[in-house]
């Protein structure tokens, strides 16, 4: 799916984002903090859909990229919001 706003929101693990910008770059926006980039890296990948790229709020590229913005996005959330807990790995942290 192309994603072809300025600005939207995305609902992920109990927090809003706001993806605003523009092609080809659009910042990802918790709280009005900024915590990383969503850039167009191609107009046509393969089967010509999109090709999106993650950059970091340092400027370095991450490494994910593919056609579907918003699984990338969530991916990225996932590593790097301090707000997102850490899945359940159902191991105990603690013994007793």
């Amino acid at each position: 799916m192309a994603l072809e706003l300025d600005e939207t929101t995305l609902d992920h693990r109990d927090h809003v984002y706001t993806l605003t910008g523009g092609a080809p770059e659009w910042a990802i926006i918790r709280d009005g903090v900024t915590l990383g980039h969503l850039v167009l890296t191609s107009t046509a990948g393969e089967v010509d859909k999109p090709v999106y790229a993650i950059r970091t709020t340092e400027g370095t590229e991450g490494n994910l990229f593919g056609s579907d913005w918003e699984q990338i996005v969530k991916a990225y959330l996932n590593d790097v919001d301090p707000a997102i807990a850490a899945p359940y790995s159902g191991e105990s942290g603690a013994s007793q």
